[in-house]
């Protein structure tokens, strides 16, 4: 089912690259007072989780993007509604993210669900009692989309959101090659050669990555480290294997889908149609937003349309079960 939600960006963040930009550098918002706890996996590396759990109400999972942390907007801004309105959270920390370099030769990728089905397991043992629903943006949004998909009628949670996601991983990153959203891949490729810096420096890989300085685009950096790491063939296989629209159709969980179509990182033929997902998908493509912005309100009174229809939606799923 495709659904428009009652949305109307900011006048102040007319195109999609201001509403990106502010959204992501600009937008002030509190840090949660979070527990971080260390996990210990049976694979003998780690996994750090930010926990909010003062509420009584369900726990919300989080989901970053790449080369997301504890510190992003998005994760900020959702821990912070949830604080509001008397719920739970918890923030998974992707291996190798924060700083903070992982034990193992791998990190994390956007097809690695297996991270998030252990966290969401934990959960379930922590607070049987209370519902369950994950939220994920950007990389996170395909993440989540494909762990959904794969699990299908035993995904065990109750409801899932996934917003400005990246549907056709190769496809993205040719959109971040062209025009503006140069700047983008810029900024993505330096953060990921600097965390591949540190972590190599701990621990060299079994490949040769060769002078990680020369990569200058992320389809380069899959090629040479994304994939070889992971043990994918080249960047083509790791995103054929990776991306999520192969996926949409087997969701069983009320799921809703939000990206613009003005957003600068995703190209809008490779959004799925109504078709393509499964009915338990509620599919709303806005005309405005940029990537993971949606801000609304004025410049002195602005809020994000992400914290305001997330809930909405979760809430709605909650009192369905009632």
């Amino acid at each position: 089912m495709e659904l428009k939600s009652e949305y109307l960006p900011s006048f102040w963040l007319p195109g999609p690259h201001s509403q990106t930009i502010w959204a992501s550098k600009f937008r002030t918002l509190p840090s949660p007072d979070t527990k971080k706890e260390k996990i210990e996996l049976d694979d003998g590396d780690f996994l750090n989780l930010f926990w909010l759990t003062d509420g009584n109400g369900p726990i919300v999972i989080i989901v970053h993007g790449l080369e997301g942390d504890s510190s992003s907007n998005n994760v900020k801004a959702m821990f912070e509604v949830i604080s509001k309105i008397g719920w739970n959270g918890v923030l998974l920390l992707n291996r190798n993210c924060g700083g903070i370099s992982n034990r193992l030769q791998r990190t994390y990728h956007a097809g690695e669900t297996g991270d998030l089905d252990l966290v969401v397991n934990l959960v379930k043992k922590r607070f049987p009692d209370i519902p369950s629903m994950v939220y994920g943006y950007s990389l996170g949004g395909n993440t989540l989309l494909k762990w959904l998909g794969e699990k299908g009628e035993s995904a065990g949670i109750n409801a899932a959101a996934a917003v400005s996601t990246p549907f056709d991983l190769a496809s993205s990153t040719a959109v971040m090659e062209k025009g503006f959203s140069r700047i983008y891949q810029r900024h993505f490729v330096n953060l990921l050669r600097e965390s591949a810096k540190r972590k190599f420096r701990d621990l060299p890989p079994l490949f040769n990555p060769g002078d990680l300085n020369e990569i200058k685009t992320l389809r380069e950096f899959d090629e040479i480290v994304t994939a070889p790491l992971h043990g994918f063939v080249n960047a083509d296989h790791y995103y054929s294997e990776s991306s999520c629209r192969q996926y949409l159709n087997k969701i069983c969980v009320p799921t809703l889908i939000m990206n613009s179509l003005d957003d600068p990182f995703l190209d809008t033929k490779t959004f799925p149609s109504p078709k393509e997902v499964s009915v338990m998908v509620e599919l709303e493509f806005l005309q405005k937003g940029g990537h993971a912005g949606f801000i609304i309100g004025n410049s002195w009174k602005n809020y994000g349309w992400i914290e305001t229809r997330i809930p909405e939606f979760f809430k709605k799923q909650l009192d369905n079960l009632n």
